[in-house]
C-alpha cells in the first residue's frame, strides 16, 4: 500500500479568476432580468397587440373602450320578420342583447398577467403577433326577450282551424295548418346575429316558426253521418237603429261557430272558436253590459250567439262544463238558458258526450238566429224546467253630469229587479232511464240610473214602484204586474196661468213609470231617455213564475 501524498496549497490563481466570473455575472443579471421582462412581461393594464371585439383599445382606456363597443352592438338595428313578411325594426339591445362589461375588461386585463412564467411569456409573443383578441361574447337576457316575443306570438302566431261542414250548400271547407314563432330559436337567432360582424345599417332577422296540421281534415269531416238534428233553437234581434251594429256581430259570430265539428268526448270553448271580439276579428262597436250597465263595447251581441248555442247544447244533451248567467234576464231568451261570455275571462265550454261527431250548424235569416246541433242519431230528449224562487228590488243610481240643465235629467238606465231561479233539465235516455240534473242561477238587481245636473235635488224625481220590494216567490205567489208606462206627458197647464209645482214631464219616447203624486210640490222638470236605455220587455220585468221546455 502506498503511503497518502503529503499535502501540497494550489497557487490561487484559477480560484480568483473564477470569484471575479461570478462577481461579473452577478453585476449583469440584474440589468438583464429587466431587459427580458421589458421585453417578454412589458407593464400596463394590456399586453402590447392585443384587441379587443377585433379592435385595439386607445391607451389604457380600456373600461371606456368595452362600454363604447357594447353599445354600438345593442344599438344595431334589427329588421324582424315571419313567414317573410316584415313585422317592424327594433335594436339588438330591445331583443335582450346585453355585453357584461365588467366581465370582458378583466379577460383583457388578464392576457399576459396570470399563468406561470413561460404561460404569460407565450401569451405577449401570441398578442404582438396580433393572434388574441378578446371578444365581447353578448348574451340573450331571456327577461327582456321573451315578453317583446310574446308581444310578437300574440299577433303572429296562427291556429291551426279544422275542415268543416257547410251544411247550407253540402260541401266541406277544407283545414288550415298552424304555425306559431318558436321563442327559444328565436332568442339563439338574435344571439347568432350578435356575434356574427356587422353587416350594412340593418340586419334581419327572421323568427323560426313550427307548422302544425289541423285537428280534422276535410277527408275526416266529409264523411261524417249529420242527417239528424239532435236539437235547434232560435232566438231574435232588430237590425234597426243602435240595433243595426249588434246586428251585424250576430251575423259574425254565428258565422264562426258554423260547421263546428266536435269530436266525441270533446271540449270546445266558445272563445277559443270565435276569438277576440275585435275590429280585426269582425265585430264592430255595439251596446253591451258592462258591470251592471249598457255601454258602447266591440262584439256587442255576442252573448245572444252564445246564449243560442247553450239552448242547443242544453236540449242536445252536451255537457255543459262552463257557463255563467247574464247579470240581467235577457229579452230573446228565457232565464236560466241565457249564457254570457266576455274574452277571454268569461267562456262557455261545452264536450261531446256521444261516441259520434256532432256538428254545430247556424243560420241568420233576417232578424232570426237558427242553430241546430245534428249528429248521426238522436240519443236523448230533454225538458228543461225553470221556477222563480225569489225577486229583489233594485235600487237607484244618481250621476252628476256638467252641462245639464237643472230642469233636464236622462233616464240612463232602466231599473230592473233581481232574480233567483231554479234550473232543472232532465234527460230521457232511449233504454228508458233518465237523468236529473239541478242548479240555481241568480241575476242580481240592475241599478235605475239618471244623470243630473250638479247639485240636482234627487227628491225632485219620480219615486220607485211600489211593487219594488224583496219577494219571496212561495207556491201561491205570482210576480206582481210591472208599474203602468206613460205614453205622454202629462196636459200642460193654460199659458195664462202659472205652471203648478207638481208639474213634472215626461219625453214622449220614454216609457217610464208615472209622474210623482200631485201633493208632492217640485217644478217643472223633463225626463229624457238616454241611449241605449232600452225599456225591459215583459219577460225582463214580469218573467212568470215557472217554464217548461222539452225537446
Amino acid at each position: 500500500m502506498n503511503p497518502p501524498a503529503p499535502y501540497a496549497p494550489s497557487s490561487g490563481v484559477p480560484s480568483v479568476r473564477r470569484w471575479i466570473a461570478v462577481a461579473t455575472l452577478a453585476a449583469l443579471v440584474p440589468g438583464l432580468a429587466l431587459s427580458l421582462h421589458a421585453r417578454f412581461l412589458p407593464g400596463g393594464d394590456l399586453v402590447p397587440g392585443l384587441t379587443i371585439d377585433g379592435t385595439a383599445p386607445p391607451g389604457d382606456a380600456v373600461r371606456a373602450f368595452v362600454e363604447q363597443r357594447a353599445a354600438e352592438l345593442t344599438r344595431r338595428q334589427v329588421v324582424v320578420a315571419f313567414d317573410g313578411k316584415e313585422l317592424g325594426r327594433v335594436t339588438l339591445g330591445d331583443l335582450g342583447v346585453v355585453v357584461d362589461v365588467d366581465r370582458v375588461v378583466a379577460r383583457a386585463k388578464a392576457v399576459g398577467h396570470e399563468g406561470d412564467i413561460l404561460a404569460r411569456v407565450d401569451a405577449v409573443r401570441r398578442a404582438r403577433r396580433g393572434e388574441i383578441d378578446v371578444p365581447l361574447s353578448p348574451c340573450v337576457d331571456p327577461a327582456v326577450a321573451v315578453p317583446l316575443l310574446v308581444r310578437v306570438k300574440e299577433t303572429e302566431d296562427r291556429a291551426a282551424v279544422s275542415a268543416r261542414l257547410d251544411i247550407e250548400h253540402r260541401t266541406t271547407i277544407p283545414e288550415r295548418g298552424g304555425r306559431y314563432i318558436d321563442v327559444d330559436a328565436a332568442m339563439a337567432t338574435t344571439l347568432h346575429l350578435a356575434l356574427a360582424p356587422a353587416a350594412g345599417s340593418a340586419v334581419r332577422l327572421e323568427l323560426p316558426g313550427i307548422g302544425f296540421p289541423a285537428r280534422m281534415t276535410a277527408a275526416y269531416v266529409s264523411s261524417l253521418d249529420v242527417h239528424s238534428v239532435l236539437s235547434e233553437y232560435d232566438t231574435f234581434f232588430s237590425r234597426s237603429g243602435d240595433q243595426a251594429r249588434r246586428g251585424q256581430n250576430i251575423d259574425v259570430a254565428a258565422e264562426k261557430l258554423d260547421g263546428l265539428v266536435l269530436s266525441p268526448s270533446e271540449l270546445v270553448s266558445f272563445n277559443g272558436v270565435v276569438g277576440e271580439r275585435s275590429e280585426g276579428n269582425g265585430f264592430q262597436k255595439s251596446w253591451e253590459i258592462y258591470k251592471g250597465e249598457m255601454v258602447e263595447g266591440v262584439g256587442g251581441g255576442t252573448c245572444q250567439v252564445a246564449s243560442t248555442l247553450n239552448a242547443i247544447a242544453f236540449f242536445g244533451g252536451l255537457e255543459i262544463l262552463e257557463r255563467l248567467p247574464h247579470s240581467r234576464p235577457s229579452a230573446y231568451i228565457p232565464m236560466g238558458l241565457d249564457a254570457t261570455v266576455v274574452y277571454p275571462v268569461v267562456d262557455m265550454k261545452l264536450r261531446n258526450p256521444y261516441p259520434f261527431p256532432v256538428v254545430v250548424h247556424t243560420r241568420v235569416e233576417g232578424n232570426r238566429l237558427h242553430m241546430e246541433l245534428r249528429g248521426a242519431s238522436k240519443p236523448v230528449s230533454v225538458k228543461f224546467e225553470r221556477e222563480l224562487v225569489k225577486m229583489v228590488a233594485y235600487g237607484r243610481k244618481i250621476e252628476e253630469k256638467a252641462g245639464l240643465s237643472a230642469k233636464r235629467v236622462i233616464l240612463k238606465q232602466h231599473g230592473i229587479r233581481g232574480f233567483r231561479i231554479k234550473r232543472t233539465r232532465t234527460l230521457f235516455f232511449r233504454d228508458g232511464h233518465k237523468r236529473v240534473e239541478t242548479n240555481k242561477d241568480f241575476y242580481p238587481p240592475t241599478a235605475e240610473i239618471y244623470e243630473v245636473a250638479p247639485g240636482f235635488d234627487p227628491s225632485l224625481l219620480p219615486p220607485l214602484p211600489s211593487d219594488n220590494v224583496d219577494e219571496d216567490v212561495t207556491d201561491d205567489a205570482t210576480p206582481e204586474a210591472a208599474p203602468p208606462v206613460a205614453s205622454a206627458p202629462p196636459a200642460a197647464p193654460p199659458a195664462a196661468a202659472p205652471a203648478p209645482a207638481s208639474g213634472l214631464a215626461l219625453d214622449t219616447s220614454n216609457p217610464f213609470d208615472a209622474p210623482a203624486p200631485a201633493d208632492a210640490p217640485r217644478p217643472d222638470v223633463v225626463i229624457v231617455v238616454g241611449p241605449g236605455a232600452h225599456a225591459p220587455t215583459t219577460a225582463q220585468a214580469r218573467p212568470p213564475k215557472t217554464v217548461s221546455i222539452k225537446r
